[in-house]
């Protein structure tokens, strides 16, 4: 059975080759199966009914991280990020997520009363000390391979969850938090950091209490319909905030976030909406870059280095902001680390599907972190924290990993 894929952006692809060398997944196997190049040839296969989406084909398709390097080095502009999630969504209709897969991104994910109660049951692994002992007494190297994954990626669900900050006294700017879903019951406190600097330089930071999941890990899973109704979901709550923007701290939402305009576009009650609300998206550091005065903004001694997030650096274009606010810290000295924006293998759910590729390419990763030897690690996605804390105890080398924000919410004082 043949897939539906828009012909133009299928031919948008000259097969030149820039791509090759920035997709990680042909870095590491040198098959051209295994590039943007030849997944777009085989999209266009599938999409003319001369392939069929068998198992041993879709599997190339199922092997790439979406990190959308290829799209930074592009000359003619491909839309990869958008071809290769519009595939997946194509394919779901003779591969349908399985119960499990559905009821986590439907019945977890998309619910944040469902999710808080999940984390809460979920945070008693770590609560009763059963995680501790597991990994003092060698249990964990001992489990199935699965498990011992499953179990390494474990989110921080014991971390205090967001609190608002105070209003400004003379804000300059209203604008809304995405708070998510992975970020809102396992990093809450990057939460808060992000808010208190927000309103440090003047942006009073709104509640929006009828936000949910922004549908990212739903579009790359190829679960449109569940992005579409999470993408609805999101218009009609940051449409009643009144707000200048909305501030996003996690990379892979931001990118999807921006990007709901073309998700909606073909629902005409919702196509403009969409885009107008999308238009409001900033990264964090994106929004920051803008308000945050010359000069230095707070003192931290500390020997750091930063890890692009691909939704960040490839996906929105911004690299220099990160590093600019970094920058304005005093005492804290910034080493660029070799390949910084090459993906780490985190992806979304890529490292626990994909384990294989997934451990090859953070292990690329912590070998370029110990090239440069710093204090902690800094970066911009939670996924990416997940990943490089993981990886960095697997590999013996424990170091802090911590969001743009947390730098400089310490460096500014509490």
């Amino acid at each position: 059975m043949a897939i539906r894929l828009d012909p133009d952006d299928l031919a948008q692809c000259i097969h030149c080759g820039m791509c090759l060398e920035a997709c990680p997944t042909y870095r590491i196997t040198g098959l051209e199966t295994e590039s943007p190049r030849g997944r777009i040839h085989l999209m266009g296969a599938l999409a003319a009914g001369t392939v069929e989406p068998r198992d041993d084909a879709v599997v190339h398709l199922d092997r790439c991280l979406a990190c959308r390097a290829c799209e930074a080095v592009c000359p003619s502009g491909v839309r990869y990020g958008r071809l290769i999630e519009t595939t997946r969504a194509e394919l779901r209709r003779t591969r349908p997520l399985g119960p499990v897969e559905r009821f986590l991104l439907r019945g977890v994910v998309a619910r944040p009363a469902v999710l808080s109660a999940a984390a809460a049951v979920g945070s008693l692994y770590e609560r009763l000390g059963i995680r501790r002992l597991v990994r003092a007494t060698g249990i964990a190297r001992r489990l199935p391979r699965r498990l011992r994954r499953l179990e390494s990626l474990y989110p921080p669900l014991t971390r205090p969850r967001y609190r608002p900050p105070e209003r400004p006294a003379h804000p300059t700017a209203r604008v809304a938090l995405l708070l998510g879903c992975v970020m809102r019951v396992a990093y809450g406190d990057v939460h808060t950091a992000a808010a208190r600097v927000l309103s440090r330089y003047g942006s009073e930071v709104v509640e929006v209490p009828d936000q949910a999941c922004c549908g990212a890990l739903h579009a790359h899973s190829g679960d449109e319909p569940g992005a579409r109704a999470l993408a609805r979901r999101a218009v009609e709550a940051f449409e009643r905030a009144e707000i200048d923007a909305i501030v996003v701290d996690a990379a892979g939402c931001g990118a999807h976030l921006k990007g709901i305009g073309g998700l909606l576009a073909d629902e005409p009650e919702w196509a403009s909406r969409a885009a107008a609300v999308a238009a409001k998206v900033r990264d964090v550091t994106e929004h920051l870059a803008r308000i945050v005065p010359d000069g230095p903004i707070g003192e931290l001694r500390m020997r750091v280095t930063y890890q692009d997030p691909c939704h960040l650096a490839h996906a929105q274009g911004i690299r220099r902001e990160p590093r600019a606010l970094l920058a304005k810290v005093s005492g804290l000295e910034v080493v660029e680390m070799p390949e910084a924006d090459v993906c780490c293998g985190s992806a979304g759910t890529y490292n626990v599907a994909q384990p294989d590729y997934a451990d090859r390419l953070i292990e690329r990763k912590v070998a370029n972190i110990a090239v440069v030897a710093p204090d902690a690690v800094v970066t911009a996605n939670p996924g990416c924290m997940l990943q490089i804390e993981a990886g960095l105890r697997a590999a013996g080398r424990p170091l802090p990993v911590l969001h743009v924000v947390e730098i400089l919410d310490r460096a500014g004082g509490r």
